[in-house]
């Protein structure tokens, strides 16, 4: 047991089982401060692994050993934080942000498929089971990680479950969006690539979120496991009782094994199976518009939707891979080789920076999946005219509908729906006479030029 001391002359230690150790007085008065000598071997930062609210460690810094003590750090004892004043307002502020347009993003992605049952097709299961966990991404994982970045302790009181539940959720919810993202370039991929086989069923499509679930709940398995939480007594200015929750390995390097773990499951094989899956697709496209039969003004327009169909797969191969490499490479360096020593707020800062870039993925995959789908972005307006009748994008979209069914209507053509292997897709036809083949005169080619952008860009 050790007691820490403060009178008016200084400070000094008092050791039941053996002699003090050094430390330069203080001339401070202050209530006794006292700790079990399990507290000190909490030193070790590598069993806190990132957790920088070893009890030891501030401690060392509370009553600085050169001689005084760190009235700053104990302010940020009493307020319970671990960044200054600017630092803490500035991410509160940046958290903010994100949570409000992940959430209402990915809530309009959710509300299209509720009111609108044709939107509730096998193929826009994955995206809204995408919405769905970046909601989570939102609602949960960023206002829990803003908590346990701005708190110097744990500030949920004595509860170990929750310690527990907190690690997990956040793990399962990255893992999931990053799993749906892969999902929904795989399926994309199988219908495109390979059109003459069987298209995914609602059953095997529901099947596969439960499987995408139970792999991303199991993949975060360890957080659960071996997270606890540590409560310690101390006797500081307004505080008697401190908690930590960290993560405690069992062996030595868990945490960097983990981390390496992660950033390939999480991180490389996504990326990996994500960008193979679109390059694969637009080379079928570039195949099908240079064997393409005619150069007319369909298939230079076609040329068009075939690049448009490109800069959308290519984009969000490069937002998947741009947004997630900050936090995966910080992880993986601080596990295996902490460059930061005890300048514990930059550590802070640099890692807030990195999970915001990672957690800004949950505010561009409804753009990416929703709003550059057509039938996405239909349903959006319409919501938005629910919502903000006044408001200029509904205005502008309404006019531009009325416009398009006034120009086929004087043209003589008419909308047709053809459906290739369970998917329809929307082609015009000028005038009836035309028709040569199923009621549409129209080169093969373009055809499936046209019903693999439509698959890109629509899933029902």
């Amino acid at each position: 047991m050790f007691t820490l001391e403060w009178q008016t002359a200084g400070v000094g230690w008092k050791r039941l089982d053996g002699p003090p150790p050094s430390l330069n007085p203080s001339i401070m008065a202050l209530d006794s401060l006292d700790f079990d000598s399990e507290d000190f071997n909490l030193m070790n930062l590598a069993a806190l692994n990132e957790n920088l609210t070893s009890l030891a460690h501030n401690l060392t810094h509370l009553f600085n050993l050169t001689g005084g003590i760190n009235v700053d750090l104990l302010k940020k004892f009493e307020k319970n934080r671990r960044v200054g004043d600017g630092a803490f307002y500035t991410l509160i502020f940046a958290y903010s942000v994100l949570i409000l347009l992940g959430a209402t993003g990915n809530s309009l992605v959710v509300m299209a498929v509720i009111r609108k049952p044709a939107m509730r097709t096998a193929r826009n299961v994955f995206i809204i089971n995408l919405a769905i966990s970046d909601l989570l991404l939102c609602l949960v994982t960023m206002p829990l990680t803003l908590m346990e970045l701005l708190s110097q302790y744990w500030p949920l009181g004595d509860t170990p479950f929750t310690c527990r539940l907190v690690g997990t959720l956040q793990a399962t919810s990255i893992f999931v969006s990053t799993i749906s993202i892969t999902a929904i370039a795989l399926d994309r991929y199988h219908v495109i690539v390979y059109p003459t086989k069987k298209s995914l069923q609602k059953v095997g499509a529901v099947g596969s979120l439960l499987v995408v679930w139970l792999l991303s709940f199991l993949l975060a398995l360890p957080n659960f496991i071996w997270r606890t939480l540590e409560t310690h007594h101390v006797n500081l200015p307004g505080i008697e009782v401190v908690r930590f929750c960290f993560e405690d390995w069992p062996f030595e390097h868990g945490r960097a094994y983990y981390s390496v773990f992660v950033i390939l499951v999480q991180y490389c094989l996504p990326i990996l199976t994500v960008s193979i899956a679109y390059a694969r697709i637009c080379n079928k496209l570039k195949y099908r518009m240079t064997n393409a039969s005619s150069r007319s003004a369909r298939s230079r327009k076609e040329d068009l939707r075939m690049k448009k169909t490109n800069t959308l797969l290519v984009s969000i191969s490069l937002i998947f891979c741009l947004s997630w490499l900050p936090l995966n490479l910080y992880n993986v360096i601080v596990d295996l080789h902490n460059p930061f020593g005890e300048d514990t707020e930059s550590m802070l800062i640099v890692y807030s920076v990195c999970h915001m870039a990672g957690m800004s993925s949950a505010c561009s995959n409804p753009l990416l999946y929703g709003w550059l789908n057509d039938n996405f972005r239909k349903e959006f307006l319409e919501i938005f005219g629910v919502v903000c009748p006044c408001c200029p994008v509904v205005t502008n979209a309404s006019r531009m509908n009325s416009l398009k069914t006034s120009r086929i209507g004087k043209e003589g053509g008419s909308l047709k729906s053809l459906p290739l292997c369970n998917h329809p897709v929307v082609l015009y036809t000028k005038a009836p006479e035309e028709q040569t083949c199923n009621g549409l005169s129209v080169d093969l080619q373009d055809q499936e030029v046209t019903f693999i952008s439509q698959v890109v860009t629509t899933t029902t």
